[in-house]
Parts: structure tokens; C-alpha cells; sequence
């Protein structure tokens, strides 16, 4: 007697076939997608990284906000290069995960100490760029978080299929066939994680989704109802510009107005440390403040609040209390990226996120192992699939390295490698006539050196010891160290078949 259900082994064929052929269509760019997103949870980390000298703690005054403010609102208005939708200035005071104070607008960013006096750029652009290939694949932004919005829903369908596929998925969730060659390794791997990493590629996936379709229907609702704004998609969720002129009466802000709504607000919602701050459309008649406090133990990302022009409290966005689907709508951002409870939260994403990695590339593996077996074994997509396992993480490695040592474009430098990498896996004889093997080898030391360079450049450039340098250069170190490592054990190995 088994509690679990017999499925009829037709369907399984027919579920494990579209498993199949899904899985072929969208392995290089989901690989890509979730790669990103793991290393992402630690953004913050990166951001501080990118900055390390910039002073950091724990607390700071509303006059220190205010000042500071001030002086970016100086200088935002005498830029004469910054776009003409660039009109809102961001605060981000310190916080657990970010102890600094960063203000900027636009693609500005400035670095102000404990007393509002500055300090330096706060620019993130390298740690953007790490964000922006997992949020849109560094296409055009709306059309590319719809384009992987649309990976998101096959993610999901795999996962689902994948589920469907395999009836003994869960029952077998501990039994490993790790020492037996060919694709049952690879096969043990792929369904051993896609068991444990279930619940939590569910809800990445969903979330995911849900955002990306949000962009979408704004687009369509802004093009077919409001003349093109597809902001005005988004009002129902954080309030119409008639909701902003009752709180404000009308009236630009007044001078003394932020630090009037600072003090406010710690004494309305002293449980509720402030996270951020946003003075929109700044020097126009129609300027206003919002500031965003967190709720504890609450997943939206945040509470947002109104004032009126001479900065006192009028009311909430009603982003935590509100109407069910506006919570929802709240809480995508921290459900998706893992932005709540802490740093033990933050290793869980990190940890399920790297399983979804490896998941996708040992199923890849799985098909060209067995189609190897099979007598059809296919070299050049080996090559091509290893190239990309190794070469994306060590080109992302070595933009981030060209970039503060040269002062190059991530951008181009990952995708023009990603391009050079291709055509010398099809031309170069080292390549095109090595076993799979070898270049599995060759691609793992790139990487290791990939991991090391980008650490002896910040160091180099920054001359940094702090915490914030510290602790990612040291996790990255041991990283490189470990593909190297790596590398060397296999080659001495007398036989091995990994890829």
C-alpha cells in the first residue's frame, strides 16, 4: 500500500515530452534570468561594495536629511544635462541592510556623512547593470521585463511540468545516484532540486509574473484609455495627481517642509523606521513629498505617506491596510527578491535561487548526455551549452573588473564577449576539436581568474578595508579560488566526465 498515486505512464510521456522540448527552447536565457537573480538578492551588498569609502551608520537627524537634500536640490537644478523626466529627487536613508545616506535624481547619485555634509558619487552603475540583466536582459526596459515575464510563465510551466513529469519526484527527494555515470547523475541532480526548490520556484516564478505583467497592462491601458501615460494605470494602487492636490492644497512645498514631515512621522509611526523618501517634481508648482516607512513583519515593501506643503502628515497610500489586492500588489517586489527578515531570509533566496541554476543546467546536461548515449551525440551545442554555463558568470565578472579599472561599459563588455565567446567555440580548433571536458576545464579557470580580477581591480581602485569591502571581495576571493581549485583536481583526475 503507497500513499502515492499511480499515474498512468501515457501521460507521463506526453508531459515529460513538452517538458522536453519547453526546456530546449528556453534554457539559455532562463540560465541567464536566474543566474542574475540569485547574485542579486545581494544588491545591496554589490552597492555598498561599489562604494566603499562612502561613511557609514546606523542614525541620522531629520536636520541632516534636510540639509543634504538640500544641497542635491541645488544641484539637480543646476544640471543642465539631466532629461526632462528627471524631476524627482530620492532619499534613501540609513538603514540594517544599507547604512548610509544616499540622495540623488536621475542617474545621479551623492554620498552624504552622519551630519548631511557630502561625501562623494553614489553612482551604482556596475551593481545596475547586474540588476538590469536579470529585470529586462538590458533590452529596451518595458519591452524587456515583458519579454522575461514571458520567460517567468514558462519557468512556471516547467516547473509544473516538470512535477507532472516525475510522480516519484518527491518520494525519491533524498535518494541520490550521484557515483553512476552518464545522464542518471545529471537526471538524480535536476530532480532532487526540482523537488526541494518547488514551493519557492513557484513563487519566484508567480511574482516574477506578476510584475512583469503589471508593465504590460499598464502599457496597453496607457496606449488604449490615457493617451499614451501608463501611469495613470497605476493610480488605483498609488493615488491620482487629485489625490496629491487635496493633501497638498495646491501649493508648492515650503522651505522647512522635510524636516517638518521628518519629525512628523517619527512621532505618528515611531515603530516604523523610515526607508524612503521621494520629493517629486521638484522646482515646478506641482512639487510634493512622499516618505515611505516599513511596517514590521509585514511583506509589502512599505507604507507611503502624504503631506501637505508645509510638511504636515495628511494621511497614507493605505499600501498595508488597504484593499486586498493593492497589499498585494505592494508586497510582489519583497516576495520576488527575498527583501524581508534579514540576512537568514536573504542565504534562504540565495541558496533555493542557485539551486534553480543548477537545476536548469543539469537539464540541459541531461539531454545531451542521453542523446550521447543514444548514439547521436551532439559536440558542438556541449560546447556551446558549457561555454555558457562558465562564460556568463566570468563575463559578468570581467565587466564589473574592465569597468572600474578601464572604465568600460558592462554592458558592451558582457555582450560583445558573450558573442566573441560563441564564434570562438565554433571556429577555434582549441575548442571545436577538444573534448567537452577540456573545455568544461578551460571555462571553470576563466572563471576562477574572472572572480579573482574583479577583486585585485577594486582593491586596486578603491584601497578599501571596510566591512562593505571586506565582506564581498573575501566571498569572492574564495569563490575564484575555488573554481581554480577545482580545475586543478579534475585535470589530475585520471578519468572524469563532468561538464
Amino acid at each position: 500500500m503507497t500513499i502515492w498515486p499511480k499515474v498512468p505512464a501515457a501521460f507521463v510521456r506526453r508531459v515529460l515530452h513538452g517538458h522536453k522540448i519547453l526546456g530546449l527552447a528556453l534554457c539559455a536565457i532562463l540560465y541567464l534570468i536566474c543566474l542574475t537573480g540569485w547574485v542579486g538578492v545581494y544588491y545591496v551588498e554589490f552597492e555598498r561594495w561599489e562604494r566603499p569609502n562612502l561613511p557609514e551608520f546606523s542614525e541620522v537627524t531629520p536636520e541632516a536629511i534636510a540639509r543634504a537634500t538640500a544641497d542635491t536640490r541645488v544641484v539637480m537644478l543646476a544640471d543642465t544635462h539631466r532629461g526632462p523626466f528627471d524631476t524627482d529627487i530620492y532619499i534613501s536613508p540609513p538603514t540594517d541592510n544599507a547604512p548610509r545616506l544616499v540622495i540623488g535624481y536621475g542617474h545621479e547619485a551623492r554620498g552624504y556623512d552622519a551630519q548631511g555634509n557630502f561625501k562623494g558619487p553614489a553612482n551604482h552603475d556596475l551593481t545596475h547593470f547586474l540588476t538590469e540583466l536579470h529585470y529586462y536582459l538590458h533590452l529596451p526596459e518595458s519591452f524587456g521585463m515583458i519579454v522575461v515575464c514571458l520567460f517567468g510563465v514558462g519557468m512556471m510551466a516547467l516547473l509544473i511540468g516538470g512535477a507532472l513529469s516525475h510522480p516519484k519526484m518527491f518520494r525519491d527527494a533524498f535518494a541520490f545516484r550521484l557515483r553512476k555515470q552518464g545522464h542518471l547523475t545529471r537526471a538524480d541532480l535536476h530532480n532532487r532540486i526540482g523537488a526541494w526548490t518547488l514551493p519557492f520556484g513557484l513563487i519566484i516564478t508567480l511574482t516574477g509574473t506578476l510584475i512583469g505583467l503589471g508593465q504590460l497592462v499598464a502599457l496597453t491601458m496607457g496606449l488604449l484609455y490615457y493617451q499614451g501615460n501608463s501611469l495613470k494605470a497605476y493610480e488605483p494602487i498609488f493615488g491620482s495627481q487629485a489625490e496629491i492636490t487635496a493633501a497638498t492644497g495646491g501649493k508648492p512645498l515650503h522651505d522647512g517642509a522635510l524636516l517638518t514631515a521628518l519629525r512628523q512621522i517619527e512621532a505618528a509611526r515611531p515603530g516604523e523606521p523610515v526607508s524612503f523618501i521621494a520629493v517629486r517634481m521638484v522646482g515646478t508648482p506641482t512639487e510634493f513629498l512622499e516618505i515611505t516607512t516599513k511596517p514590521s513583519q509585514r511583506l509589502v515593501y512599505g507604507e507611503a505617506w502624504r503631506f501637505d506643503a508645509k510638511g504636515h502628515l495628511k494621511g497614507s497610500y493605505h499600501l498595508s491596510d488597504g484593499p486586498a489586492g493593492r497589499q498585494v500588489a505592494a508586497s510582489l517586489y519583497s516576495l520576488h527578491f527575498g527583501d524581508f527578515g534579514g540576512w537568514s531570509v536573504k542565504l534562504i533566496y540565495a541558496l533555493l535561487g542557485f539551486g534553480l541554476t543548477v537545476m536548469i543546467a543539469a537539464g540541459m546536461d541531461i539531454w545531451l548526455i542521453k542523446s550521447a548515449e543514444k548514439g547521436k551525440p551532439r559536440p558542438l551545442i556541449h560546447r556551446l551549452w558549457t561555454v555558457l554555463i562558465y562564460g556568463a558568470p566570468a563575463l559578468i565578472a570581467l565587466a564589473f573588473a574592465l569597468a572600474m579599472s578601464l572604465h568600460l561599459s558592462p554592458v558592451a563588455v558582457f555582450w560583445d564577449g558573450m558573442a566573441a565567446l560563441t564564434i570562438v567555440t565554433l571556429i577555434s580548433p582549441k575548442f571545436t576539436q577538444a573534448p567537452v571536458q577540456t573545455v568544461s576545464r578551460l571555462m571553470r579557470l576563466g572563471l576562477g581568474l574572472s572572480l579573482i580580477a574583479m577583486v585585485v581591480v577594486h582593491q586596486a581602485v578603491h584601497q578599501s578595508f571596510s566591512v562593505a569591502a571586506v565582506q564581498v571581495n573575501l566571498t569572492l576571493l574564495l569563490l575564484g579560488l575555488g573554481f581554480i581549485g577545482l580545475t586543478i583536481r579534475k585535470q589530475k583526475s585520471p578519468a572524469n566526465t563532468e561538464v
